[in-house]
């Protein structure tokens, strides 16, 4: 059976369709969670930055005192030689006048020890010293004055190992050489010998 259709003219009525709901695939989380990653990366980025920055400043504020201290340290080094330089030469010059003070005090000490012990009558016409060893040569009018001038520097704390170079008399006149060692500070006192302890 045939069927035609008469309402070709007619206004056909729009078919409705049902409303749809449109749902975000899973792409859309997805860019709020590469969102919020990223905005966490630059806050960490920017917080390293200011610590890094930070840290270095508080490196080099430590590095400039260090600096000044090791140059300080230098100063004071340099200034600690200057004056151990100045010690040592105010140390020699110390010792150079003590030495010579030393040096002067022995002839002069010498000498006096030398006339306290020259009886009358007798004169010295030379006096040698080698070391601490001294030759006395000179004349006496008499035998006695040579022999007091013997015992006076045997007896002596200043004058040891006294003993007769030579000796010439004649009837009037003496002629000697003596030796005998120098000591400046004295001799310690001679023990009297066992006989005469307790006398």
């Amino acid at each position: 059976m045939i069927r035609v259709n008469l309402l070709t003219g007619a206004k056909r009525e729009p078919v409705r369709r049902a409303p749809t709901v449109r749902s975000e695939g899973p792409g859309g989380s997805q860019n709020i969670l590469l969102i919020v990653v990223l905005a966490l990366s630059v806050v960490f980025v920017g917080w390293r930055y200011y610590s890094l920055s930070a840290e270095g400043e508080r490196l080099d504020t430590a590095l400039e005192t260090a600096h000044e201290q090791l140059k300080k340290v230098e100063d004071d080094r340099k200034a600690i030689e200057v004056l151990k330089e100045k010690k040592a030469a105010f140390q020699k010059q110390i010792d150079i006048i003590t030495e010579l003070k030393n040096n002067q005090a022995v002839p002069v000490r010498l000498l006096d020890e030398v006339s306290r012990n020259l009886p009358d009558f007798l004169w010295l016409t030379s006096m040698q010293e080698q070391g601490n060893m001294l030759t006395f040569s000179g004349r006496a009018t008499t035998p006695n004055a040579y022999a007091n001038f013997y015992n006076n520097l045997d007896a002596s704390p200043f004058f040891v190992d006294v003993g007769k170079i030579s000796y010439t008399a004649d009837r009037d006149d003496v002629t000697f050489s003596l030796a005998a060692k120098f000591v400046p500070n004295g001799k310690a006192a001679r023990t009297p010998p066992a006989g005469q302890q307790g006398q």
